[in-house]
């Protein structure tokens, strides 16, 4: 008979044991350090290849990430929308006229699907007291943007659950990871690198007009605008759903909202004026103030000469808007918070000033 082998000893046993848990804890361990340094890398490396619009009037990048770096709690109105309001609102000359201290958080084209987002991310660093948004994206019946749009509000929103929930309403399945991490759209522009985009950094970015964008003289003389084929005055489902969930969260926070049609043509078309009246429809169902504004040229002022195009006024036209708009907003909201003598609002009002001036 053959002997049988003899059995490993409990201690060899229990030393190949730890060998293989040591293994196993170095494979986790350099597995974690990896992924800590994918994280900590990506970060810088995404926003140096990121396009950055930093000179004015369109500095973008200025207004959206300078947002974040405005002294927290010092904002009580915030306004949000497309290019039309941006171009319309200045917070200085609001501040200067009232002692309100607000900001245009806007961007080019604003979905309302991303004027919810905004406007969570806004509630995330100021308390304001009222939230004014502007609806021209209400007769806007596109499901999904193009990717210019979509960038444009994208790459500036800090990374959070708010901006993944935005991405998939923004683009169809299989489309979305590059909203999310925009390296995958911009990995090629090693040739277009510029110093802006190594020396450029989140924490510095600031913008003295607070989202304003201001805009010299008459680029184009506006003109009335015919409807296109098949328009209609029919808000779209996902648009009339997203300004719902926009009024929901502002009454549930007990922030006064004001939806508002800012100045966009002295000479309306008809589908945009219907589309209007249904806002204003959803607006008094829902005890929400809304005002067109495109209904008040006489009582402002405004002429053919303050718009710069189309569409958007020039700086001497946001002017006048902006007053009846402080005239109005006194008297609706005569409890909104008010601080006219602040050095830093002062300064930035002045150097506004000027600007304007030297562009009359």
């Amino acid at each position: 008979m053959g002997r049988a082998s003899p059995r490993p000893s409990s201690s060899t046993s229990s030393s190949k044991e730890e060998c293989a848990l040591s293994s196993t804890k170095k494979f986790l361990l350099s597995g974690l350090a990896l992924f800590l340094l994918l994280v900590l890398t990506a970060g810088p490396i995404t926003w140096v290849f990121a396009p950055k619009s930093l000179e004015g009037p369109w500095d973008m990048t200025n207004k959206t990430g300078g947002f974040y770096n405005e002294p927290r709690g010092e904002i009580t109105a915030t306004f949000f929308g497309s290019s039309h309001i941006y171009a319309s609102l200045s917070p200085l000359e609001l501040w200067h006229e009232t002692g309100v201290k607000s900001y245009v958080f806007a961007t080019q084209l604003q979905p309302m699907w991303a004027t919810y987002t905004y406007l969570k991310e806004a509630l995330k660093y100021q308390s304001p007291q009222l939230v004014v948004v502007e609806c021209n994206m209400m007769g806007n019946n596109t499901e999904y943007h193009d990717n210019g749009v979509n960038f444009s509000y994208m790459d500036d929103l800090r990374f959070s659950l708010d901006k993944v929930a935005l991405a998939k309403v923004s683009a169809p399945k299989g489309e979305r990871a590059p909203l999310l991490w925009n390296f995958m759209m911009y990995h090629g522009r090693w040739d277009e690198l510029e110093e802006e985009d190594y020396h450029t950094r989140k924490e510095d970015l600031h913008d003295p007009y607070k989202g304003y964008v201001l805009l010299p003289g008459q680029a184009v003389r506006p003109e009335t605008i015919p409807p296109e084929e098949g328009e209609s005055g029919n808000l779209s489902e996902k648009n009339v759903y997203w300004l719902n969930r926009i009024i929901d969260l502002c009454q549930s926070r007990g922030i006064d909202l004001w939806l508002i049609k800012a100045p966009s043509n002295p000479a309306l078309e008809d589908t945009q004026r219907l589309r209007m009246e249904e806002v204003a429809r959803i607006a008094a169902e829902r005890g929400v103030p809304f005002d067109d504004f495109n209904n008040s040229y006489q009582e402002m002022g405004l002429t053919l000469d303050d718009f710069y195009d189309q569409r958007h006024l020039n700086g001497g036209g946001a002017v006048k808007f902006t007053d009846y708009f402080a005239y109005l907003m006194n008297r609706r909201y005569p409890d909104l918070f008010a601080e006219s003598e602040e050095a830093d609002w002062q300064a930035d009002y002045e150097a506004y000033a000027a600007k304007l001036t030297e562009l009359a």
